[in-house]
């Protein structure tokens, strides 16, 4: 290379580094998790920010013959019906014996549409993402629909994880009977 060209290419540097921008300023903010604190059967959970369609007011059920002990029937909703099932029977196998359950979670997903019944209701809340704690022992019958959750004063909150829930076999067959086989034969009574 001749030394104009090297020149050349110097002072296009030159140009550069004058008419250049300084880089901007990363701004690291802290990740969040953030979510709605709330009961189920006594139990203080968090439900991550859009896993919920909506809390309601539980409405009043119509019995359904033939389901599980922890389906307490459908509610009318929106103009359709909405299938409640009570949080402590699921949870916990036991009715609540105290005042009424006021409020459901309700959770939508494809093909998928039904109210929990709630003990509590808090508030929204917000945690920095790195004090998740995934190793806590969470209540044992809550432990399999639970993914970590965090620290609050003096208790822990077990985040719910409602795909866990939702794909579990117990809460996606109400029914208390399964039919027969169509394809064995039927004795006549």
């Amino acid at each position: 290379m001749s030394s104009t060209a090297l020149q050349t290419l110097q002072a296009l540097e030159e140009q550069f580094l004058s008419d250049a921008a300084e880089a901007p300023v990363q701004n690291h903010e802290r990740m969040e998790w953030i979510g709605t604190s709330l009961s189920i059967a006594g139990a203080p959970l968090l439900i991550g920010e859009g896993e919920l369609e909506e809390i309601i007011e539980t409405p009043k059920v119509m019995a359904i013959p033939g389901t599980k002990p922890w389906v307490m029937g459908v509610g009318s909703h929106m103009g359709g019906l909405l299938p409640v099932f009570s949080g402590d029977v699921f949870f916990r196998g036991r009715p609540y014996t105290g005042r009424p359950r006021d409020y459901c979670m309700v959770i939508k997903r494809p093909g998928y549409h039904v109210a929990i019944t709630l003990s509590g209701l808090e508030r929204d809340m917000k945690f920095p993402a790195e004090a998740r704690d995934m190793k806590y022992q969470v209540d044992e019958d809550f432990a399999r629909f639970t993914l970590g959750g965090f620290s609050d004063r003096d208790r822990f909150l077990a985040i719910l994880d409602i795909d866990k829930l939702i794909v579990d076999d117990d809460l996606s067959n109400a029914a208390a009977v399964t039919a027969p086989d169509s394809n064995e034969e039927q004795p006549n009574d």
